[in-house]
């Protein structure tokens, strides 16, 4: 949305895509953490921006090499986001899994009581303080880095305090998720292996990758292509808002 809007502003004859029926991408999903819920009017003022500037915006449009030729843009700008991470884990694919973007989207059903986030970076502290305020018993594992990382100082230490104050979240820092078993799940916590009772959902918060790019046949048929925001590199929400402000100058 931010590339559309400043290049938009320059003059550029606009059109945006977007594969879903709601604009904003992970943008879209932030505020529904515990603590961000102040982020769901810049979202919502930024879609107000892009529309009220006249963007053309196809919704729950996929991007491909037909769409691409009947546009037959002069450039093409690909921000398709970040996706999940998924660990190679013996009996992972016998669990019910959810990824964090697909529990924020409400996509899957969560079961309970027992749920174990894999990953307690920022993401997957604030997936697991959210569950916690729920009721659901939270088991939160980190393999490295700190509990937290990649949060705001002050906002770690908030995060940290709303959850020493759940009995039922437990936070596992240096902690490796083995293996799935039948009947428990094999750990390791600073080299000492352990067992914990199953869970009945597991929800992966162990970071994120670049979406794909564009394939082949849409690169032959563009005369120019950009890729910004977390498809060029995952970084953060005011990352991904510069890119686009950023591109828009080269142009």
């Amino acid at each position: 949305m931010s590339a559309a809007l400043y290049m938009k502003r320059r003059g550029h004859d606009v059109t945006l895509a977007e594969k879903k029926d709601q604009l904003g991408g992970q943008f879209a999903l932030a505020w529904k953490c515990p603590g961000k819920a102040e982020m769901k009017p810049g979202l919502e003022d930024l879609e107000k921006q892009v529309r009220n500037a006249g963007v053309t915006i196809m919704m729950r449009t996929a991007v491909d090499v037909d769409l691409v030729k009947k546009h037959n843009p002069d450039l093409l700008v690909w921000a398709t986001g970040a996706v999940q991470n998924i660990p190679q884990i013996p009996g992972l694919e016998e669990q019910h899994v959810l990824t964090s973007l697909e529990y924020l989207e409400g996509e899957k059903e969560v079961r309970g009581p027992r749920i174990l986030v894999i990953g307690a970076g920022r993401v997957g502290l604030e997936i697991a303080e959210k569950l916690g305020k729920e009721g659901y018993e939270v088991v939160a594992t980190k393999r490295t880095d700190p509990i937290g990382s990649m949060m705001e100082m002050i906002t770690k230490k908030l995060a940290l305090m709303r959850i020493e104050k759940l009995p039922n979240v437990t936070l596992m820092p240096h902690t490796t998720v083995k293996k799935f078993n039948p009947g428990n799940v094999e750990i390791v916590q600073d080299g000492v292996e352990m067992s914990l009772e199953p869970f009945q959902t597991v929800i992966l918060a162990s970071g994120m990758l670049s979406a794909p790019g564009p394939d082949e046949g849409i690169k032959k048929v563009v005369p120019r292509l950009e890729i910004i925001g977390d498809a060029n590199q995952v970084q953060d929400i005011f990352a991904a808002v510069h890119a686009g402000y950023e591109l828009a100058l080269k142009y």
